[in-house]
């Protein structure tokens, strides 16, 4: 096999190289043919032709003839002349030698192809020549023996007198029927378009014109700037060792200057400004006092009232207190002392300097100091490419000796350049001072379901809006404050809701992160055990067909018009098969559907939230059945007022797939370990280039613009208080329909459909006449795939009749089937 495989690639080989032989040959033939006839058409003289040809004059003939190419030259100069005149026969020869010299460089070229074109170039050529006398601009004259300039076809058809063409169409008709054809078969021919031939003639001069400018500008700078006629490294490195002893004896030394930037450039530009978004104003440098007791809280005449946004419900949680900011800690004063701008300046600096250092000059922009990192923006010069300044960024690392640095070329919405520097300080971004920004109670009050996720580079409070999204992915490496942020989003919750207005149901495969919400009034369910989390999607989506059968016989199309409609009277006819004013809590159920034969409608619908702490552990548990959940759960959820937050350490192609971001396409990440990491989480890098600790980088609903941000930060301690002071206000939680459904086992008769129960039926006959029971028997007599066998095994082990599975041996019977039969 190995032996015919050499055969045909040295075959092939050698019939490409053969090709290629031929190639160049065909090439220089033509161009011996084109160069012959030229000589012979210009040596011509009709003396040379011999007397038998038919349009010879002249007995005897020249001997030796003067042609230059000899009598057969003499002949087929004289042949082309008489048929297609001076003009196109001059036309011939130029075709010959171009094709020649573009099949030598090109062979792919196909000349046979175009040969009618060819033909139908040199008839209008001579057509033209038969019109204009072209012949008279080139500087040759008809010979004596020849009809006219165009030879005998350009005579036949475009002659003025008994041409075709002038006869029927007329003198101007005709002309402009062959300049056409003359024009179309030259583009056909050579290929070239005479528009993008002026078009790049045209771009070709501007280039020209700017470049000359552009030098112009250089050469008037290099003379004026002392820095720019050092002409060698050597000589640049003296200038700035010099610089930096005259700075330590305390001489003054002028600032460097930016070399491209015109004076007009500088005075268009606005004076940068220097902003610290992280010092507290001066009413809130305060030392912290001591934090109060439960008592305390419980027993302060002030408290927070209910959110008045929504409609509550009456049930027994109409006396519900959401908790209070005193739960939370207070924003610490430490480590936010007013940076000196001086020292930002001086940092700005080193990067311009370092960048003039390769060649690129810019003038300093505005310094914003956020709670990671501090941004630097600067001004390039006209003309320097951004590319430019990002391949330069290692040497910028270098040179401010910085843990990380990021660049944005250029920051979205500015014409500036952004460097952004990790702090040597930290600040701490809590959860108590976003709950206590004017951005939240604006939220508060158009938002169905705020979070708060903490603050960008510029100090502004990021508060997203869970229903606008409506579902929220969340990566990130172990300790990069993935976790931390799914406390900060519960939390804003809980200070947002009642138990009745929202629900809480929570998969936490790594029993550890969800474990503190035990005890909250808001949970729903909280699922610990793998083999229960696909059972736990499934009954959520069966809730959700539930609600949409709700909005449809209510004719509403989601929660928000579900929730707002007019209330019903309280007396209603003794047949009406709807019951008005059930609690949610006695409705929430996944099989209520099937219970009873009249459908209970609950007066309001609390929203739901499905958190998922670690996607990874779901995946490897059973992928496509977790997938297919989750795909229609995003696809569907978000009217019947169902959202989902995902969160997972494994950031990974198969783990995060790409149906699941399809449909999340609001996403939050935070440190990676690589850039591949960071495609998959947000179809782009940058995630691998934060600093951890709560550093993320947000992708808003409906954006496609990264937001870099410091997460909030809320401790456990917090998390317990919280808690605690809601548990409290209610009796002690019982577990839900939804947990209870859950402790059931899995019934057989939900699972199975009709088809089955058929293929249930033929299965217990077979094992009844076999005596013995096993997937590969029922495979054979029923002619079944494996996965279907394995399923009626698995459908008669539930239902008690075969026992389980012993390896390789056949399956325990279980019941007597001769005396159920």
């Amino acid at each position: 096999m190995k032996d015919a495989c050499m055969a045909l690639l040295s075959h092939a080989v050698g019939r490409t190289e053969r090709l290629s032989a031929w190639n160049e040959v065909f090439a220089l033939v033509l161009l011996f043919a084109g160069t012959l006839l030229f000589i012979a058409l210009v040596s011509y003289t009709p003396k040379d032709i011999p007397s038998w040809l038919w349009f010879s004059h002249v007995s005897p003939a020249n001997h030796p003839a003067q042609n230059f190419i000899g009598p057969l030259g003499a002949i087929v100069a004289g042949i082309c002349y008489q048929l297609i005149g001076v003009f196109a026969s001059l036309l011939l020869a130029a075709v010959l030698f171009g094709f020649g010299a573009a099949k030598l460089f090109y062979p792919r070229l196909r000349v046979v192809r175009r040969i009618p074109w060819i033909i139908l170039f040199l008839i209008s050529g001579a057509c033209l020549d038969q019109a204009w006398r072209i012949n008279y601009l080139l500087g040759r004259k008809v010979p004596v023996d020849i009809q006219g300039p165009g030879g005998l076809i350009g005579y036949r058809l475009s002659d003025e007198h008994r041409g075709l063409l002038p006869a029927a169409l007329g003198p101007v008709g005709s002309v402009l029927l062959v300049v056409g054809v003359y024009l179309t078969t030259l583009i056909l021919v050579t290929g070239l378009r005479p528009i993008h031939l002026v078009r790049e003639m045209v771009n070709l001069a501007r280039r020209s014109v700017a470049k000359m400018a552009e030098w112009r500008v250089r050469r008037r700078i290099r003379k004026s700037d002392l820095r720019e006629k050092l002409k060698t490294k050597k000589e640049r490195r003296a200038l700035e060792a010099l610089q930096k002893q005259l700075k330590k004896k305390g001489v003054p030394v002028p600032e460097p200057v930016a070399t491209m930037i015109s004076p007009e450039e500088l005075a268009n530009r606005p004076a940068p400004k220097v902003v610290d978004t992280t010092a507290l104003p001066t009413e809130h440098l305060t030392s912290l006092g001591r934090k109060p007791s439960l008592a305390e809280l419980r027993g302060s005449t002030e408290k927070p009232k209910l959110d008045t946004s929504v409609e509550t419900t009456v049930s027994s949680w109409e006396d519900y207190v959401l908790p209070g900011f005193a739960l939370l800690d207070e924003r610490s004063s430490e480590g936010r002392p007013a940076t000196d701008p001086a020292e930002l300046r001086q940092v700005q600096q080193v990067l311009i300097d370092t960048l003039g250092q390769f060649g690129i000059s810019a003038r300093p922009g505005d310094i914003t100091k956020g709670p990671t990192i501090t941004r630097y923006e600067i001004y390039p010069a006209e003309g320097v490419r951004v590319d430019k300044i990002v391949s330069l960024e290692r040497d910028l690392a270098r040179a401010t000796r910085a843990e990380r640095i990021n660049i944005l070329a250029p920051i979205p919405g500015k014409d500036t350049v952004g460097i952004e520097l990790a702090n040597t300080r930290k600040v701490t971004v809590t959860l108590r001072e976003l709950l206590q920004s004017s951005d939240w109670d604006s939220a508060r009050e158009h938002a169905k379901i705020p979070l708060a996720l903490g603050k960008d580079v510029y100090g502004k409070t990021i508060i997203a809006d869970l229903a606008q999204m409506p579902h929220l992915l969340v990566a990130g490496t172990t300790g990069s404050g993935k976790s931390v942020c799914i406390n900060a989003l519960i939390a804003s919750m809980l200070y947002r809701f009642s138990p009745e207005e929202l629900q809480l149901i929570m998969v936490d495969p790594k029993m550890v992160e969800l474990q503190v919400y035990e005890a909250l009034p808001h949970k729903k369910a909280l699922v610990t055990d793998p083999k229960k989390i696909v059972q736990t999607l499934q009954q959520v989506i069966r809730q959700m067909e539930n609600r949409y059968k709700i909005f449809a016989k209510e004719g509403v199309r989601n929660i928000v018009g579900f929730n707002a409609r007019p209330k019903k009277k309280e007396f209603e006819p003794a047949d009406k098969s709807v019951e008005v004013g059930v609690s949610p809590a006695k409705w929430l159920s996944a099989a209520d559907t099937a219970a009873t034969t009249e459908e209970k409608i609950p007066e309001k619908l609390p929203y739901i939230v499905v958190i998922i702490d670690e996607l990874a552990d779901l995946m490897q548990t059973a992928p496509a059945d977790v997938e297919t959940a989750i795909a229609r759960m995003t696809q569907m959820a978000r009217a019947a007022g169902i959202h989902i937050i995902i969160a997972t350490q494994t950031p990974r192609a198969d783990v995060i797939t790409g149906v699941i971001k399809a449909n999340i396409p609001c996403r939050i990440a935070f440190q990676v370990a690589s850039k591949v990491d960071s495609r998959v989480i947000l179809d782009e890098n940058g995630a691998d280039r934060l600093l951890g600790q709560g550093d993320m980088l947000y992708l808003p609903p409906g954006v496609s613009r990264l937001v870099r941000a410091q997460g909030a930060l809320v401790r456990d301690e917090e998390i317990r208080r919280i808690v605690k002071f809601i548990s409290d206000q209610g009796p002690p939680v019982a577990k839900s329909d939804f947990e209870r459904e859950l402790e059931k086992p899995s019934s057989s008769q939900d699972d199975a459909t009709a088809e089955d129960e058929e293929l249930v039926e033929k299965c217990i006959e077979i094992i009844r006449q076999e005596k013995r029971a096993s997937t590969s028997l029922l495979q054979r007599r029923l002619r079944l795939g494996y996965t279907r066998a394995a399923r009626i095994v698995d459908i008669l082990e539930q239902r008690g009749i075969l026992g389980p599975g012993e390896g390789a041996k056949p399956r325990e019977i279980l019941v007597d089937l001769d005396a159920v039969s």
